[in-house]
């Protein structure tokens, strides 16, 4: 009787284990790969549950024949009858254009976008895969929302709301990237970051001074650098990724490898990216009204004495010289001692070998077509961060998430320039260490959540100049960009931000307090004829946010923004004290406070099963902008230097600006294989104080595509634009001063600029296998010739693009 007691019970075990495995399903993308994170309910929404990271769920809760719902927002949702699930598995269909549902930079942690009220544009890694940008700039462009300057290949300068250079912030796993010696002028920093191991990227359009402090007028670009991957269970889990990639249009050849390894407790990312581009040839075919626009008819070079001359390039389209190679490693580490409680450590390099700068070797002597500058590049961009982060995920009375991060950067860049003709070739070189801690929480009660915190910054700016004579090696100092005596930059800050949820409505407020301080000291004796050997500011700042989203109508949203940004001065704003010209001596202004903007914005968007989009409007006032105007010592508009009387000029905040601009996203997924894109931006705007067009606002610009996509295969044909920029919306200070950068009209001055273009291009991508996957492109079609607007080099022509990926 006992056995036949063991043999039953055995059975209904057996049965019962039987029966809870016939439960569980796994859940794939069409390359057989699991798709964690799927939210499964029934009609109700009564019963649910989410996929693990195997994409696998219990469905045991539900009843036999009810039908259940799945859905993710990077796939098509699909409903059916849990008794018809075949063998445990059911495949999800991609969907072509996705949703973003989460953001991170709003607040520093994950939230959800619809509590969002301004826009947050976000850029995935499967689109930058996709996408195969040769730099992060270009990774930026193609989003079709944000505009990109270049003065040179090796460049990209990204504008936002009107906005660029030290006016907009870049933020880097938490740390910002921003330092003291950034200009507003356009810069390249942003080509120092990998796309090829990004993890995603967010950025705010318009201030996000509340959250990130200083220098978020126009908007907070911020990079997600991929993390190390931890195991569920004992064993170790690898993967990687090998990618090489060549384009046509200025010889590129790519090669970029990743590896991550991690067990439950300890795990590793590395990364390592090199790119190699030759000089770029620019379209062929240019407008009828501009037959002469940006060809490159003649360069300097050397005879055998090593004298200048002008060589005539018999190849016009080819934009001699601009290559330039980049080399990025990333190399973080992970370790978890408990479930909520994390280390890691983060370690960045970047570099690049001389940069040369193609628009000053474009410019021409006054009323000449002589080139006026026989060398112009920069060094070797380097920039390396070591960040330590701790993080906290165990709630209590005051936070829920804790997270401190701490990083040091060392940055390096010089300018290298020689007239031509001439022996000398001036070298001016800086270097700045930047010293960070940021310490940020959250905390949420029910319908509210709180998210607070601080910062510190430490900036020290070194600078040193030599002149070299380039035939007898000789070399002897020169003026300093900066002050050669050193300069230190200080800011602390604290803010704090909040969300009330109510049942249509979600309300925001935030405000931050930041105190910055600079001083500087310089041994240049023409400094002291001025009193102004040494200089320190201190300034202080509070600036806030105000904003909701009305989300009472199915499926839409209208929200409405008002914001305050700033940009205290920096290191270059006051620390080019020291120039002299025949005609003026720049001088210090202890007095020089922070410039302020204020912004508002409304939107309306709404986001349907097949259709989703978002129109946008915005206004901002700056006010006490920082410009370069006349000023005076000791009552004098002028001094007498070297026997020469020269002007008193200054950094002073005298100007008053408005901007002004909207833009328009709709993507339509038509079908399940077929689905469109348009973007459209526009900003415009005025300085009041002195009547001209703002340097940094763009023409119209946009993106359009049609996709194509089925099972492995992904094809779109796509097209870019940008509206004209003509003579009285450009800056006096721009085309008058820099004619070489603009369009010549060949018979309308006052249609001199930037002029209208459009582009036609192809792209698509195939998995061969799960692991093996294919990527080209067809980009300019027509080979047309064209410049974005305030540029200094023209962009690529007709150009092929081949990249093979292979994940491991």
């Amino acid at each position: 009787m006992k056995l036949i007691w063991k043999v039953v019970l055995f059975a209904l075990l057996f049965l019962a284990g039987w029966a809870a495995h016939g439960q569980k399903i796994k859940v794939t993308d069409g390359k057989n790969e699991p798709v964690p994170n799927v939210a499964i309910f029934n009609a109700d929404k009564s019963t649910s549950t989410v996929s693990d990271l195997n994409g696998e769920a219990d469905l045991s809760a539900f009843e036999q024949e009810e039908i259940i719902y799945l859905q993710h927002p990077t796939f098509q949702q699909l409903s059916v009858r849990k008794s018809k699930i075949e063998k445990g598995h059911i495949v999800l269909a991609e969907r072509i254009l996705q949703i973003q549902t989460v953001v991170v930079s709003a607040n520093k942690w994950e939230q959800d976008i619809s509590e969002i009220p301004n826009r947050i544009l976000g850029i995935t890694d499967e689109e930058v895969i996709y996408n195969n940008p040769q730099t992060t700039a270009d990774m930026l462009s193609h989003s079709g929302e944000v505009f990109v300057q270049k003065s040179q290949l090796g460049g990209g300068s990204p504008k936002l709301r009107g906005f660029s250079a030290n006016s907009t912030l870049i933020v880097v796993d938490g740390v910002r990237m921003n330092n003291a010696i950034y200009r507003s002028g356009n810069l390249q920093n942003v080509i120092s970051i990998d796309p090829n191991a990004l993890a995603g990227t967010e950025v705010i359009m318009g201030p996000g001074s509340v959250i990130y402090g200083s220098d978020a007028l126009g908007g907070v670009m911020d990079f997600h650098v991929r993390d190390p991957l931890h195991s569920s269970g004992d064993s170790v889990v690898t993967s990687g990724t090998i990618l090489s990639r060549i384009s046509t249009a200025n010889n590129e050849k790519t090669g970029h490898g990743n590896l991550s390894m991690g067990g439950k407790k300890l795990a590793s990312f590395s990364s390592f990216s090199h790119s190699s581009f030759d000089d770029l040839r620019s379209g062929k075919n240019t407008p009828d009204d501009y037959p002469d626009f940006g060809k490159r008819r003649s360069y300097v070079g050397q005879d055998d004495n090593g004298n200048d001359q002008l060589i005539n390039n018999a190849d016009p389209e080819l934009q001699v010289p601009s290559g330039f190679d980049s080399w990025n490693i990333v190399q973080k580490l992970s370790y978890r001692p408990t479930e909520h409680l994390g280390f890691s450590y983060g370690f960045y390099f970047s570099n690049t070998s001389d940069i040369p700068r193609y628009d000053a070797l474009t410019e021409t002597f006054e009323n000449t077509d002589s080139l006026a500058n026989a060398e112009w590049y920069y060094g070797p961009q380097k920039w390396m961060m070591h960040s330590l982060r701790a993080q906290i995920t165990s709630s209590n009375k005051f936070f829920d998430q804790a997270r401190i991060i701490a990083a040091w950067q060392d940055y390096e860049e010089s300018r290298n320039d020689r007239g031509f003709g001439s022996s000398r070739l001036r070298n001016r070189t800086e270097e700045v260490d930047v010293y960070s801690v940021n310490l940020d929480l959250d905390k949420s009660l029910g319908r509210h959540s709180l998210f607070y915190g601080g910062e510190f910054l430490y900036n020290a700016v070194e600078s040193r100049a030599t002149r070299t004579n380039i035939f007898t090696g000789e070399t002897e100092s020169t003026t300093t960009r900066y002050p050669d005596g050193g300069s230190n930059y200080y800011s602390g800050a604290m803010y704090a931000s909040y969300i009330h949820r109510l049942t249509k409505f979600t309300l925001s407020a935030g405000a931050r307090f930041t105190n910055v301080r600079l001083d500087a000291s310089t041994d240049n004796p023409e400094a002291s004829l001025t009193n102004s050997d040494k200089m320190d500011l201190n300034n202080s700042a509070f600036n806030g946010s105000l904003g909701g989203v009305y989300h009472g109508i199915k499926d839409q949203r209208i929200s409405l923004m008002f914001s305050s940004g700033f940009r205290a001065p920096n290191v270059d704003d006051v620390g080019k004290v020291f120039e002299l010209n025949a005609d003026n001596i720049i001088v210090p202004n202890e007095g020089l406070k922070p410039e302020f903007s204020y912004n508002t914005e409304l939107s309306w968007s709404g986001n349907s099963r097949r259709i989703s989009w978002r129109l946008t409007g915005f206004v901002t006032l700056l006010d006490d902008a920082i410009v370069r105007g006349d000023f005076s010592i000791d009552g004098q508009d002028s001094i007498i230097i070297e026997g020469s009387r020269r002007k008193v000029l200054a950094q002073v905040n005298a100007s008053e600006a408005i901007l002004f601009g909207g833009s328009l996203q709709v993507d339509w997924n038509i079908s399940n294989h077929w689905a469109t894109s348009i973007s459209v931006t526009e900003t415009a705007g005025e300085d009041r104080t002195n009547n001209q067009p703002l340097r940094h606002t763009t023409p119209v610009f946009g993106r359009w595509s049609v996709i194509y996509q089925k099972d492995r295969l992904r094809g779109e044909f796509f097209s870019e634009f940008n509206g004209p920029r003509f003579r009285d919306d450009i800056p006096d200070t721009e085309i008058l001063s820099k004619p070489y950068l603009y369009a010549r009209h060949n018979s309308d001055r006052s249609k001199d600029g930037s002029p209208a273009w459009i582009t036609f291009n192809l792209r698509a991508s195939y998995s061969i296998t799960g692991a093996l996957r294919v990527t080209g492109a067809l980009e300019n079609m027509l080979d047309t010739h064209y410049r974005p607007y305030s540029s200094g080099i023209s962009a690529a022509g007709r150009n092929m693009i081949v990249g093979l990926r292979l994940k491991f």
